[in-house]
């Protein structure tokens, strides 16, 4: 779900009572246009904003506010580069870094895991704790290259997340749709194991439906996002140390197996698919991302009882 202007409120204010704080109108105010207004806001900026509707609210009480708001976890401060401390939302957003236009200050976040296994792999080999990771590229945009005017958009980063993630899930759905079509094709002389592959088949695409119409519901929310910046970067070769290419299997992956084997095989892969999306899931805060990633890995592990089922079937049968 997405956050709402509520859930803030709710947590600023939560935040106020324990430290025997109101949430008076000049807060309230603060909160509601630091919500309001799209971008990384320096104190300054927020204040300007701020003035045009209560020009009564002074500097020190916005300032004081952004820093409480930092505290409870609403907003984190950021360096883009320019001099000027900014602060940008954080309650519910997927963690994240920034490119910086030198130029036209133009900001894009992105985030990709293997950028943050690398980081950890290196703050490891120096034996440092890491408390937050941050990186910046900053340069010279396209639209600045060319000369051309620069157009700063600004985009809804869950929605952007929610988006990437289900291209992976579908992505991942079209690769165990691929594998479990030809599986069922080099099975026939497994009967068993070609019906159970056919069921699995049948379920992929199934879940890949459910995954469409909830693409078409975001984009039919928020189209704009459907050109925007890539946000969560994913190496989709990494698809292949899940489910291996129908090619293969063509070749003959399952040929020289027994049925109990290609069973195996075919857990073991939605196995991994439930360990691989449910960490992508708890790698983020609560996020559409977040939940597109959870909903799939509880899919991922509901075929692997189905597999784990036939094959205890079988394996039973063998035995008797």
């Amino acid at each position: 779900m997405s956050t709402t202007k509520q859930d803030y409120f709710s947590v600023f204010s939560d935040y106020l009572k324990k430290n025997g704080l109101k949430m008076t109108r000049q807060r309230r105010l603060i909160l509601e246009t630091f919500l309001g207004v799209e971008g990384h806001l320096s104190a300054d900026e927020l204040y300007e904003v701020v003035c045009k509707k209560d020009p009564r609210i002074g500097f020190t009480t916005i300032f004081r506010t952004l820093k409480a708001m930092t505290e409870c976890g609403l907003a984190r401060e950021t360096d883009l580069n320019d001099g000027r401390t900014r602060f940008e939302r954080l309650y519910r957003t997927p963690r994240h870094h920034h490119i910086v236009c030198q130029e036209c200050s133009k900001t894009i976040e992105f985030y990709s895991p293997e950028l943050e296994e690398m980081q950890a792999k290196i703050a490891s080999e120096y034996g440092l704790q890491p408390v937050q990771q941050r990186l910046q590229i900053l340069g010279v945009c396209k639209e600045c290259q060319e000369k051309t005017n620069p157009t700063i958009q600004f985009f809804d980063n869950d929605q952007i997340f929610a988006r990437d993630a289900l291209k992976i899930a579908m992505a991942t759905e079209k690769r165990g749709i691929a594998f479990y079509r030809a599986g069922a094709e080099s099975s026939s002389n497994l009967p068993s194991t070609q019906e159970a592959f056919l069921a699995m088949l049948a379920e992929e695409e199934r879940h890949l439906k459910g995954l469409l119409e909830e693409w078409d519901r975001l984009i039919e929310g928020n189209p704009g996002i459907v050109d925007a910046p890539v946000f969560l970067h994913f190496d989709f070769e990494r698809l292949q140390e899940i489910f291996p290419p129908a090619s293969k299997i063509s070749e003959g992956l399952l040929g020289d197996m027994t049925e109990i084997q290609a069973l195996r095989l075919a857990m073991e892969m939605e196995l991994e698919a439930y360990e691989f999306f449910t960490e992508y899931a708890e790698r983020f805060a609560d996020t559409q991302g977040r939940d597109v990633f959870a909903k799939f890995a509880a899919e991922e592990h509901e075929h692997y009882t189905m597999i784990k089922s036939e094959l205890d079937r079988v394996s039973k049968k063998k035995d008797s």
